[in-house]
């Protein structure tokens, strides 16, 4: 102190100077003070009459408090530890924001009475460029701590005080505010400014041990809002094993809230007690080995539940396991999912089946009939004739409308997959069988509709089974024990002849009278030839729309050859048929040239003569354009036309396939996605067309 009062003399000699010549004593001065000297005088201060400025009033100092509330709340206690230690000595302590704003001041009475005479008051400002070199206004300016004691003041009426301040850092480095205490220059001290820099330091880490609790307390949330609202039942357990908490999930699982737990409960027992698998959970909570989607049936006081289970373990800050976290699946609620997003679902109803023939109304009706019960229901029709379709309308005016739609095509699995494939399997049911094991389409269809195409086609030896299961309601899967209720309305269909299957011992008689409750025949489409037309026009727009290939002129011989057709391949060959004009008609006209040659050949024609007269339209149409109708000319020889629309197709595909090549770059799996085909199929596409383009060259 005594050395700081005897520099005072030198000090304001070269205060004086400075205010009347501009020139700087840097004998006289610490560096910090002269450079802030010369910051004053370029602001246009006042050395002879500033005064703190007063920049706002009662209101402005309410919002510029409740702005910075977090740094008030932080910083008071540390300013009332300071305070204590010079109360009575005439010595304030300031809180101000980071532009220099003072925000909080502590002290006596006597002390603040003194301050206010310079402005030193909550809502002024003491930033450099406002009242010149001074306490706050300075560390803030040089962003460091520092002590301004009086002739160091650029102002003359702070030249009787002493300011001790420190910037305030944030977290990230920043300058949020400035800490100060002020008093009398005669008690003026060097150590003021540790204490004020020590309490400074204890503000930003106060400052910063808030802001990760703020982190900690949002993460903890939101947390908090996953347990409660995740789809999963989620279990914490201890090291033991028992449950220290449950989400609601979980507790519906388990058949009982965590608040009720009883004593041999599932709350008060280890989870590995409650499985029929425990060594999953023993290993987890003894050597910290984690599993996944690990099939468990689960006991519960509403009896065994299957789920699919996950477990981590929880380690303490020692690396020690405290415990572990368990997720829990229903089967049911997975299959259901599997079924939405693997393509289990039906998408025909009712309204989209075309035709107006009696034979296909009587089905359709019946059908609908059938839609309102679970009895079982077989199908019977040629392939093409649209069995799937009316299946699909079945569930979805059924009441297991929202529940999953699970096809299998019996005739498609190898002989000694087909049980696998239905009934499902354990893990080490046979060499090959996947971990964990593997649901069955009985399962995956749990709540809705399995539907068994081609069923004339199932192996002999799976019917028994089969009639079992259909018979029980109920499965147990290949190398398993535990037993699966079913809910599973089935939908057969075959296009063969059961009862003559039955008669030569290659199909069970207990499994057609288990799958024909209600038969539902669906004739083919040569009996109903009066609905080519209406499917014609449909198949038509469809395939337009789809290709991107409009259509405006058919001629109407076209539809008269298709309605004196056999059909073999019923409503699925005319899909294609119209779809393979739809691709060569290049010109958007379609007429006998793009008619596929059996179609056109003598021999169906002489089998059923063609209907006397054409559709309306086409009829229309053809009349319009004076075209020929008589036979002949019908069954002209079209050999060259085809073999001219040939090479047509073939140059537009290739010019397609060329554009995209550029359109991509020439990267092939761009190509292949557009397409909708692999990549090989591109290759191939590709040296066909190189192949094409040598033989070519080659005969010029």
């Amino acid at each position: 102190m005594t050395s700081e009062l005897t520099q005072q003399p030198r000090i304001a000699e070269a205060w004086r100077n400075f205010v009347n010549t501009g020139d700087v004593d840097s004998s006289a001065l610490r560096p910090e003070v002269a450079a802030s000297w010369r910051r004053s005088k370029e602001a246009l201060v006042d050395p002879k009459d500033a005064l703190g400025r007063l920049s706002m009033g009662r209101a402005g100092v309410d919002a510029l408090r409740e702005s910075h509330r977090d740094l008030i709340e932080v910083a008071r206690p540390f300013m009332s530890s300071l305070y204590r230690f010079v109360a009575g000595s005439g010595f304030i302590v300031i809180l101000a924001d980071e532009q220099g704003q003072a925000m909080d001041v502590l002290g006596d009475e006597d002390a603040l009475r003194r301050a206010g005479l310079v402005n030193l008051v909550p809502g002024s400002s003491w930033a450099e460029h406002h009242v010149g070199t001074n306490g706050i206004g300075t560390a803030l300016a040089s962003a460091s701590p520092l002590q301004i004691s009086g002739y160091e003041h650029y102002c003359e009426r702070f030249h009787t005080w002493t300011c001790s301040a420190a910037p305030i850092l944030g977290e990230q480095g920043q300058i949020v505010g400035a800490l100060q205490m002020s008093g009398p220059s005669t008690r003026t001290h060097a150590h003021t400014l540790g204490m004020v820099v020590a309490a400074a330091e204890a503000v930003r880490a106060q400052m910063r041990i808030n802001a990760k609790m703020r982190q900690l307390t949002l993460l903890n949330d939101n947390l908090n809002k996953m347990f409660l609202i995740t789809s999963d039942g989620i279990l914490l357990v201890d090291d033991r094993g028992i449950a220290q908490r449950a989400n609601p999930v979980a507790e519906g699982i388990l058949g009982a809230p965590m608040a009720a737990a009883e004593p041999g409960g599932p709350y008060t027992e280890p989870i590995y007690e409650l499985v029929n698998k425990p060594h999953y959970f023993t290993q987890m909570l003894g050597i910290g080995k984690p599993f996944d989607d690990i099939e468990m049936t689960l006991k519960t006081r509403g009896g065994p539940v299957h789920c699919l289970v996950a477990a981590k373990p929880i380690h303490d800050d020692e690396g020690n396991i405290s415990g572990g976290v368990i997720s829990l699946n229903p089967s049911k609620r997975i299959t259901k999912l599997i079924s939405r997003y693997s393509g289990s679902y039906a998408t025909f109803r009712f309204e989209d089946i075309l035709g107006n023939e009696e034979k296909l109304r009587r089905a359709v009706e019946l059908a609908s009939i059938a839609s309102q019960s679970d009895s079982n229901v077989l199908i019977c029709g040629e392939s093409g004739t649209g069995k799937e379709m009316i299946a699909q309308a079945i569930h979805n005016r059924s009441r297991r409308v929202d529940r999953p739609f699970v096809p299998v095509n019996c005739g498609a699995i190898p002989r000694e997959l087909v049980g696998s494939e239905l009934f499902g399997y354990e893990e080490g049911a046979f060499t090959g069988a996947a971990r964990g094991g593997r649901p069955g389409k009985f399962e995956l269809a749990s709540g809705g509709t399995l539907f068994l195409d081609e069923i004339g086609d199932m192996p002999l030896e799976q019917q028994v089974a089969l009639h079992r299961v259909l018979q029980d309601k109920r499965v147990i899967r290949i190398g398993g024990s535990a037993v699966t209720q079913l809910d599973v309305r089935v939908i057969s269909a075959t296009n063969k002849d059961l009862l003559q299957a039955v008669a030569r011992g290659s199909f069970r008689q207990d499994l057609y009278y288990r799958l024909n409750v209600i038969q539902i025949q669906l004739p083919p489409l040569r009996e109903r030839p009066d609905d080519i037309p209406l499917l014609f026009d449909f198949f038509l727009a469809k395939t337009g729309s789809r290709l991107g290939s409009e259509v405006h002129e058919v001629d109407p011989r076209v539809v008269e050859c298709l309605m004196g057709y056999d059909w073999p391949g019923n409503v699925r060959e005319l899909q294609n048929v119209v779809e393979r004009m739809v691709s060569i008609a290049t010109d958007g006209r379609i007429g006998l040239q793009h008619v596929p040659e059996e179609i056109l050949s003598p021999h169906a024609d002489a089998e059923r003569p063609a209907p006397a007269v054409a559709p309306a339209a086409w009829q229309a149409a053809g009349q319009a354009a004076g075209q020929e109708t008589a036979p002949a000319a019908r069954f002209a020889d079209f050999a060259d036309e085809r073999r001219r629309m040939r090479r047509l197709l073939q140059q537009r595909e290739q010019e397609h396939l060329l554009a995209l090549m550029q359109k991509h770059g020439g990267n092939i799996s761009r190509v292949a996605r557009e397409l909708g085909v692999s990549r090989n199929t591109v290759y191939r596409r590709i040296d066909k067309l190189s192949a094409r383009d040598r033989a070519e060259r080659a005969t010029r």
